[in-house]
């Protein structure tokens, strides 16, 4: 872990017991000054060198891990080299990740983020690991943006832990996935109670191509523990590799 200039204090069990994880905080002291910030305070929380990467520590974070394992796992299987992706990654944030793909071997990250702070702290985290990282909204890609995208030939998607309580809704999602070639890699992950829910509110409804073969090919879904509750409790999710057979056609 990195030396750092803050200290956090996690909140005692009966103060978070059962709270969703949008509404889950922790206390901050830096500089003499102490405050409260939830977990999905993420512009707040990007600012300060390695607060975000030192707090998945505490919470046992897995899931940049388990995805880069289980893609890169697919891709030598089916005989591929992994110096040939070229990936382009939704909601990169920091950069765990796309770290995690640099140290299995892959050359080739575009990342893009919402959040200039996001950018900043990749850039200073993971120094050299993306080769180019676009601060865009992919609801509204500017039209540099969208040209230089639409160039590079992206093989691969991924997404780790921005899908649940819709961090990136399904057209951004949808104009991410349109980019990468037929028979591209998709991988990404979504809270398993998410997946798991029928209805107007589950993944499946706002993201009905996950279920259509004819556009995205599952190969691969494996559930695992992605962290743990700020009251203890695991929280689940559902990592899932597959092929890009066609584009998501908006409506």
């Amino acid at each position: 872990m990195q030396k750092v200039d803050f200290e956090i204090q996690l909140p005692e069990t009966e103060i978070v017991r059962n709270l969703p994880i949008q509404e889950e905080f922790f206390w901050l002291s830096q500089n003499g000054n102490q405050g409260k910030l939830r977990l999905h305070d993420y512009a707040q929380i990007y600012r300060i060198p390695h607060l975000y990467e030192y707090l998945m520590e505490k919470l046992q974070a897995k899931s940049h891990i388990v995805l880069s394992s289980l893609l890169i796992d697919r891709v030598t299987q089916a005989g591929d080299d992994v110096k040939d992706l070229i990936v382009l990654e939704v909601g990169a944030g920091s950069g765990m990740l796309g770290q995690a793909l640099a140290d299995l071997g892959v050359k080739s990250i575009t990342g893009i983020d919402i959040l200039p702070e996001a950018a900043q702290a990749a850039k200073r985290e993971c120094p050299g690991v993306y080769e180019n990282y676009y601060v865009e909204d992919l609801t509204n890609l500017s039209s540099t943006a969208r040209n230089a995208l639409s160039s590079r030939g992206f093989n691969c998607m991924v997404c780790a832990s921005a899908l649940t309580s819709n961090h990136i809704p399904p057209l951004a999602l949808a104009t991410a996935f349109n980019l990468i070639a037929p028979n591209g890699s998709i991988a990404f992950n979504v809270q398993k109670k998410h997946w798991e829910e029928k209805g107007e509110a589950s993944f499946v409804a706002w993201h009905p191509w996950v279920a259509e073969t004819d556009i995205f090919e599952i190969a691969q879904m494996h559930d695992y523990q992605h962290r743990f509750h700020m009251d203890g409790r695991p929280l689940y999710y559902k990592a899932m590799i597959g092929t890009k057979r066609a584009n998501i056609q908006k409506s």
